[in-house]
């Protein structure tokens, strides 16, 4: 198993935002600032059990959510809130993909899955699913559990064929309607949703490998969201909140459609 490094950054995320000059543009945004003024706050709070600390200084308990957690700390904790008027908001920007020490970093993600001649300069090279691939055999997945993989749906094909063909699979796939994500697990968005969960086995694995465009790797759920930490999203290692139901799934959120979810069981 390889080691997990214990988290050395006690940053909490804060929101900056820029006012604009004009004082009519101030008054039309200003339902929106309020709303992200108490959204951040409130998210601020949960997760700490002194006050003294903002909900994402506490690493999850989950070792592969934790090596996700690391590494966006690693780099600046760049962090993307969904949903409501604050959909797509930044909060903040976190190390560039084109620039050290990351750049190096995603030659180590890619190295995972057998291409450690590629890095973060390498045009046309989304690595997002060798980050997903890195994150699963640095926490201690074996590579039977998870074959690694650049293509987020190559690996999701080779844990399909695995949850179907027998108990004892170490990764479970879901309809996002069908199961509430926790730490350790996966988030997907597709270009078509769970069109493959009822289809015939030939059907669903063309399905998974064709629509699915990206997974992240669930970090916490709390505030009525899902944080989830992925790679080469707004160029860097991000975390993303999701709101969920009152169950706990993934709600309807703009600009996202949900493919499936990825039950952890390995971790």
């Amino acid at each position: 198993m390889s080691s997990i490094d214990s988290p050395f950054v006690d940053d909490r995320v804060c929101w900056q935002p820029r006012f604009p000059r004009s004082c009519r543009s101030t008054g039309q945004r200003l339902p929106a600032l309020l709303f992200l003024t108490f959204l951040l706050v409130g998210l601020a709070g949960c997760g700490s059990t002194d006050g003294s600390h903002g909900y994402a200084d506490q690493p999850p308990t989950n070792r592969t959510a934790l090596v996700a957690w690391q590494e966006w700390t690693r780099f600046g904790r760049s962090t993307v809130v969904y949903g409501g008027a604050a959909n797509g908001y930044t909060n903040r920007p976190g190390m560039n993909e084109h620039s050290e020490p990351l750049n190096s970093r995603v030659g180590d993600y890619w190295g995972s899955c057998g291409h450690p001649e590629w890095n973060g300069r390498t045009s046309g090279r989304p690595w997002s699913g060798a980050f997903v691939s890195w994150v699963m055999t640095r926490s201690g997945v074996s590579q039977s559990a998870f074959p690694p993989a650049g293509r987020h749906g190559q690996y999701l094909m080779s844990l399909y064929d695995r949850d179907h063909g027998g108990r004892g699979a170490s990764f479970a796939l879901h309809a996002p309607n069908e199961y509430a994500p926790k730490e350790g697990d996966l988030v997907c968005t597709g270009t078509a949703g769970p069109t493959w969960r009822y289809a015939d086995s030939r059907t669903a694995r063309r399905r998974i490998d064709n629509t699915v465009s990206h997974c992240d790797v669930v970090t916490g759920v709390r505030g009525g969201f899902v944080h989830a930490v992925g790679g080469n999203v707004k160029n860097s290692v991000t975390m993303s909140l999701y709101p969920v139901d009152s169950r706990g799934r993934l709600a309807n959120t703009p600009g996202k459609l949900w493919m499936m979810v990825v039950e952890n069981r390995a971790t």
